[in-house]
């Protein structure tokens, strides 16, 4: 069928003959191209929105279903105390006058450890690799411990007056740390850090107890006197936790900065430097509202490829230190593998038995590591937790004389001052808490029907008009 039979069928048989084809040749080339530059222009206008359906196809916004303060967790608050060395064991001016050739390795190793610890900057012999051992003998024998920095937590209106017993030890990069409220070690990690919490003695307790709570699904038995992390079940003025902290005078202390660093963050992520935190100093008393921001996730997206939907569920991607993923624990994790990689040994925070520690004299390595994961979600596949927790602080930090209430506390005894006090009180703010909630954009239908709309704009095309020339063209010919 030549072109003149094509174009006196089209004229004859469809309802195109009156717009593009007619008698006219020329009048026929105008209409075509006027077809062919709107389909063009349809084109243009519809990559738009295919474009925005392919980048971003999850919006987050506002809802208006509010969760009341006992469906979340109080956070955890993790302490770490400035000088982690105690001078009253080991004379810290003295070991910078060591020599190397009077020392042993063994002795060098505890040096090199407490350099690390102490961040110190000073020009000694730095080593390369340290045997974990020598780690834990610096933290059993030579750290300030727990039962010297935390003194008494009142949560609500109880006192506890051994909160040893429910702070878990934790190494933040090379500080030592005690984390109150965080998931038990049990919940937490697949290789549990029992080697410092038994060189401690501390947090046992805590570290035993079972939690039922996750981010992905919450409390499971909110109805329990006592949840595990444990929670507020409402911002009347007792609802609060109180930290007494303690700080003795170091004269030949490892470091210049005094005081404590206190960081809050979700229970079930590890603490680090990126958390919400605060400095507290002796003599002060610190108040803290806590403000709660939680991000979930519609369900209609849980069909939807992690990457696609731009956020993990809990069961989505296996950790192999953690239980319970997070961004936090995902890129922690991370940093530490391509550290045992790259440079042949574990980062203190995160001791490897099969491993030596990575020495002072390894900081470019661990820095040429951190470079390579900076950028996590590339390196790793780190994306943010599909329902996630974070908080932010607002404070007021004012001197306290605490000689002026020592008789209430049942801790002091003569090796405690009343003057080497601090203390932080931390609240909930609000009753309840508007979560964010990543939904789709919009529907595959919606998107079909915005293409249409302004293929419809650009052509008048209709689904009733594309079918019928679809027959015309490549149907009714072949019956004819």
């Amino acid at each position: 069928m030549g072109f003149k039979s094509i174009h006196k069928y089209i004229i004859t048989n469809t309802s195109l003959r009156n717009n593009f084809w007619t008698d006219d040749k020329y009048s026929s080339l105008y209409w075509i191209s006027v077809l062919i530059g709107s389909g063009a222009l349809c084109v243009f206008l519809s990559y738009d929105i295919v474009l925005k359906w392919y980048d971003s196809p999850v919006n987050r916004f506002s809802i208006n279903e509010p969760r009341h303060i006992s469906e979340n967790p109080f956070p955890a608050i993790t302490i770490c105390h400035n000088d982690p060395i105690s001078s009253n064991t080991m004379n810290l001016a003295s070991v910078l006058n060591w020599e190397r050739q009077n020392k042993t390795d063994e002795e060098w190793q505890t040096l090199n450890v407490v350099y690390e610890m102490c961040q110190w900057k000073h020009n000694i012999f730095k080593l390369e690799n340290i045997n974990p051992n020598i780690v834990y003998k610096v933290v059993k024998e030579l750290s300030t411990k727990c039962e010297d920095t935390i003194k008494q937590i009142r949560w609500k209106d109880k006192i506890i007056d051994h909160p040893c017993e429910i702070m878990q030890p934790i190494f933040l990069l090379t500080n030592l740390c005690f984390s109150f409220n965080a998931l038990p070690y049990h919940d937490m990690y697949r290789h549990i850090p029992y080697k410092l919490q038994d060189t401690l003695q501390t947090g046992k307790k805590w570290s035993n107890l079972k939690s039922n709570w996750n981010l992905d699904d919450g409390y499971r038995d909110n109805n329990l006197t006592s949840n595990i992390p444990w929670n507020m079940k409402s911002t009347t003025y007792w609802n609060t936790v109180e930290i007494i902290l303690a700080q003795k005078d170091a004269f030949y202390g490892c470091s210049s900065k005094q005081g404590f660093t206190v960081y809050f963050h979700s229970p079930s992520d590890v603490p680090d430097y990126s958390h919400s935190s605060l400095k507290l100093s002796k003599n002060s008393h610190s108040f803290v509202q806590i403000s709660t921001f939680l991000s979930l996730t519609d369900d209609g997206l849980k069909s939807w490829t992690p990457e696609k939907r731009g956020c993990y569920y809990l069961n989505e991607k296996w950790l192999k230190y953690n239980t319970i993923y997070s961004y936090i624990n995902c890129y922690v994790e991370c940093q530490v593998n391509y550290t045992e990689h790259l440079c042949g040994c574990a980062p203190m925070f995160r001791i490897n038995s099969s491993l030596p520690v990575c020495g002072p004299k390894s900081k470019d390595c661990l820095a040429n590591a951190a470079i390579h994961v900076q950028r996590a979600y590339h390196t790793c596949k780190c994306l943010p937790s599909c329902t996630d927790i974070d908080y932010e602080l607002s404070y007021s930090t004012v001197p306290k004389n605490f000689s002026y209430i020592k008789e209430s506390f049942t801790f002091l005894d003569n090796l405690t001052d009343s003057n080497s006090l601090a203390s932080i009180e931390a609240t909930v703010n609000l009753e309840h808490t508007w979560p964010l909630r990543r939904n789709a954009e919009d529907t595959n239908i919606g998107y079909i029907g915005k293409i249409a709309g302004m293929t419809n704009l650009c052509r008048g095309v209709s689904l009733i008009s594309s079918l019928e020339a679809f027959y015309f063209l490549f149907i009714n010919p072949f019956f004819r």
